[in-house]
């Protein structure tokens, strides 16, 4: 949405330069300039509610991301945890799949969430879990009951994860509130006060038009949290991969985990 942001902007030029002088004659006496309060407040409130309405929508949205992004690490965390708990290594491969759960999140998913697409190693390990979280049942009765919590945590919080990846907030809405702002600007641009000179109105207008598009730009980049400038970063699901990664060798020295660095399933 920055063109939205560059639009803002262009609307001084235009209303100051090009229609300001056209419509100046238009107003004589005490209408030299149309009443700000009368006219152009209204479209102000507008403009200025949607901005608010949006964003706060929008900011809900990236931490919803955010959120399910940390609370998908520490269920795969506490979900190895739990499982390296279990009887007789039974929770051995449990604790792989996690392993490598984290590492395709982390290096596979999220760069494809960019894009609004999920990742087939992920699906994989999840699949995985679902076999092998079954096997474990006869275990103890505490520990198998948490281990199953987990998993559906841990699903629970890809689904919102994946979920916030796309836009939520209605097209129509974004669209009024572009319009918005473009109005606003470019009427308190080309409508100002005849006697108000433009050393005055443009470095004003531009100040405005910063605010409002840079309001827009907001939007855009908290409706993508896992693109752009301000996305969420796997560093929690990382972190998860490398300290479950090394607890893994610890524990089983010589086994090999059944995938590479990067979580996709090897042979």
């Amino acid at each position: 949405m920055i063109w939205a942001f560059v639009a803002a902007l262009a609307m001084v030029p235009l209303g100051v330069f090009v229609i300001r002088p056209r419509v100046a004659p238009l107003f004589q006496n005490d209408f030299q300039g149309i009443k700000t309060e009368a006219i152009v407040g209204p479209m102000v409130t507008l403009a200025v509610f949607m901005s608010a309405l949006v964003i706060a929508q929008a900011t809900a949205g990236y931490q919803r991301a955010y959120q399910s992004t940390s609370s998908e690490g520490s269920s795969i965390s506490l979900l190895f945890e739990h499982a390296g708990m279990l009887p007789d290594n039974a929770g051995k491969d449990i604790q792989a799949a996690s392993v490598c759960y984290a590492r395709a999140v982390t290096h596979r998913e999220f760069p494809a969430l960019a894009n609004l697409h999920t990742a087939p190693e992920v699906d994989h390990w999840a699949d995985q879990f679902d076999l092998l979280v079954p096997k474990v049942l006869s275990g103890p009765g505490p520990i198998v009951g948490q281990i199953v919590a987990l998993n559906r945590a841990q699903s629970e919080a890809r689904l919102t994860r994946v979920n916030e990846a796309s836009t939520n907030i209605p097209t129509l809405t974004i669209v009024l509130m572009i319009v918005a702002v473009l109005a606003v600007i470019l009427a308190l641009s080309s409508l100002a006060i005849k006697d108000m000179r433009r050393a005055v109105l443009v470095p004003v207008a531009l100040l405005l038009a910063t605010l409002l598009g840079g309001s827009l730009f907001l939007v855009d980049q908290l409706e993508r949290p896992f693109s752009g400038i301000i996305k969420v970063s796997p560093s929690v699901i990382s972190n998860v991969a490398r300290d479950t990664g090394a607890a893994f060798a610890t524990r089983y020295p010589g086994v090999a985990l059944p995938c590479d660095a990067t979580g996709r399933p090897t042979a």
